[in-house]
């Protein structure tokens, strides 16, 4: 047993309005830029990081929703202030005595306002799979969770136990707001025994109680400075209080200081200077009953604290460098084995990881996360890397979306498509993992479908076609997965619907006795038909004779023997497309030799109907038009 969130409420607080997610053991938070991820993040951090109240200025205007932390009867006020004065000089008597009724009431109720009127950044976590220790610790405040219900008991029955049936668990609540009285942003963080409760009723989330649940959290650090040093409240501070190193080391350096400073009283210029400056300070000192006697320097009280600041860690290798000055891939790992060896020698924990990947190179993403997903109880992961997001299980990978109200859900992946999941675990895992990261995918049959579909965006990036710009796929975040069957195509449909992607299912001409035909058109997303029966038809009908006579001569990476030049030039246009045909069979697994042929084109040669498929595919992911089943001829 181990203690997880199991449930995470939070409203007000930055880009969140409102959201309430429901995690797994090992999550992975999906969505655009600026939707809330980070946001979710930051919120855990609140409200469980034991040392988040040793930073000045825990929250801020800009942490609240549309930086609104004033009374709505104020910032109204506000408003009707910066109204136009026009407005108020009326010729119409009855108006203007409505609109100076109507100010007398918002003056009065401004009047009337007290603290609780003040909008509340509020974050409520509750955590469970307590184990029999942990009980002990927080017995004064656990609640009853229903894991079938997603529920908190707040009450029971007379005679009836509420914890019967239910799991123990405890509600952690992170509390922010603006106090008029002294201008600034307070918080809170406490135990809600029951809802309704108010904070000043509740018992406090102490650091001791924050130490034990464990939370930590790696950030998307740029200049990755901070966490290494010595100051409290970072990372090897942590470390050193899990491992009950205490800190003689700084009593032993102020000693070493002062000795240090010591040999300064011998140097003779030094020394004539120093008493040439005591005897100009006297002149200024002769009202004082007493006079110095010498001056000197020493260490101050406050240098403790500047050791903490000043004190860099050292990498020795063939040269002596601080890890300041390292490269950023090994100062990202430097910060992760800190996190890695708390986690270790706790032997618990619960680990929220922003953007991991950031400076790594993909084997070493692997085993970082490897690495933390065996020594967490839970994790919390943001990423834009394919090679991170194919080591989560995928019942906790979901996304993050948010509308314009400011409420955020998330949406984890349904693990009921088996035969999806199988497909996305065994040959399609990194290219699965990219599409998820993206804003929406093309399912295609066969990799040649899927070289061809992403050569012909290239080709248009910055094209004009249909009376409209064109733009590379990959630019507009729309990944090609090949399924290997039609089959293939309609379950990760499915799959990639259901996390919330925009899905496109390309598909050579189906007749309406094949199997797949039923299931296409009533799928939950669009299905797109070529009138050729595959790419090889549609390559050889549809591309100019001379690329595909320099094809059959020339082909670089070819699989199968070509044909001499001079035999092509004989060729009339129908044996051409034949053996082009034939050639672009064989050769269905050849990807170099198929991005060969794709160089050879530009926007004049590439077929329509490529061109077409292209702007309809951008046209629907971009949102511009929502497209339904259909077919393209060219």
């Amino acid at each position: 047993m181990a203690m997880r969130i199991v449930r995470i409420k939070i409203q007000n607080f930055r880009c969140i309005r409102e959201a309430e997610i429901f995690p797994s053991t090992h999550n992975v938070l999906l969505g655009p830029n600026n939707v809330g991820k980070t946001a979710v993040l930051e919120a855990i951090n609140l409200a469980l990081n034991p040392e988040i109240f040793a930073r000045p200025g825990v929250i801020d205007e800009n942490d609240f929703f549309n930086r609104l932390y004033l009374p709505s009867v104020v910032n109204e006020d506000e408003s009707a202030n910066n109204a136009d004065p026009a407005d108020a000089n009326s010729d119409n008597p009855e108006q203007s005595e409505a609109s100076q009724a109507t100010a007398d009431e918002e003056e009065a109720n401004k009047k009337n306002v007290t603290s609780e009127d003040f909008p509340i950044i509020r974050i409520e976590l509750v955590l469970a799979g307590l184990s029999s220790e942990d009980e002990d610790i927080f017995r004064e405040n656990l609640v009853p969770w229903k894991s079938d219900e997603r529920i908190v008991i707040e009450s029971a029955e007379e005679g009836i136990d509420p914890f019967d049936g239910a799991e123990t668990a405890i509600r952690v609540v992170f509390e922010g707001w603006y106090d008029p009285e002294e201008d600034t942003f307070d918080c809170k963080t406490f135990f809600l025994r029951a809802e309704g409760m108010h904070r000043d009723e509740c018992q406090a989330l102490t650091k001791t109680h924050k130490r034990h649940i464990g939370f930590l959290i790696y950030r998307d650090f740029r200049a990755l400075t901070r966490p290494i040093t010595l100051n409290p409240s970072q990372l090897f501070s942590r470390l050193m209080y899990s491992q009950e190193v205490k800190p003689k080391h700084f009593e032993r350096a102020l000693s070493t200081l002062k000795d240090a400073l010591h040999p300064m009283t011998h140097d003779a210029d030094f020394m004539s200077l120093l008493n040439s400056y005591k005897a100009e300070l006297e002149r200024f000192l002769v009202l004082s009953e007493s006079q110095p006697s010498s001056l000197c320097f020493q260490v101050t009280d406050g240098t403790r604290d500047n050791i903490e600041s000043v004190a860099q860690m050292y990498l020795r290798d063939s040269a002596e460098l601080p890890i300041q000055k390292s490269g950023a891939g090994t100062r990202s790992l430097a910060i992760l084995a800190i996190l890695t060896l708390i986690m270790r020698r706790r032997g618990r924990g619960i680990l929220a990881l922003e953007e991991p990947e950031t400076f790594l190179f993909p084997h070493a993403q692997r085993r970082v996360i490897d690495e933390c997903l065996a020594l967490a109880d839970q994790t919390f992961i943001t990423t834009h890397s394919p090679y991170v997001l194919e080591r989560i299980p995928v019942e906790g990978v979901g996304r993050i979306e948010r509308d314009e109200s400011g409420i955020v859900k998330w949406s984890p992946i349904s693990t009921d498509t088996v035969k999806a999941i199988n497909l996305y675990s065994k040959r399609l895992k990194q290219s699965c993992c990219e599409a998820l990261l993206g804003r929406g995918v093309v399912i295609v049959e066969g990799d040649s479908d899927k070289w061809w579909l992403l050569g012909a965006s290239r080709i248009l990036n910055g094209k004009e076609w249909n009376g409209r710009q064109q733009e590379a796929l990959e630019l507009l975040g729309v990944s090609v997965v090949s399924a290997d069957t039609n089959g293939g195509i309609l379950r990760l449909g499915n799959f990639f619907n259901a996390a919330g992607l925009r899905v496109i299912g390309l598909f050579d001409n189906l007749s309406e006795d094949n199997p797949i035909w039923g299931s296409a058109l009533n799928a939950p997303y669009p299905c797109v038909f070529l009138k050729e029966t595959g790419l090889e038809q549609l390559l050889s009908n549809r591309l100019p004779i001379c690329i595909l006579r320099e094809m059959l001569s020339s082909a670089q990476y070819a699989k199968t023997q070509l044909i001499e030049k001079t035999v092509v030039e004989s060729m009339d246009e129908a044996d051409v497309r034949k053996h082009a045909f034939e050639m672009l069979r064989a050769n269905k697994g050849s990807a170099a030799m198929h991005e060969w042929v794709i160089s050879l084109l530009d926007e004049n040669t590439l077929p329509n109907v490529l061109k077409d498929l292209v702007d309809l595919v951008s046209q629907h992911m971009a949102g511009r038009v929502r497209i339904g089943m259909c077919s393209l001829a060219g």
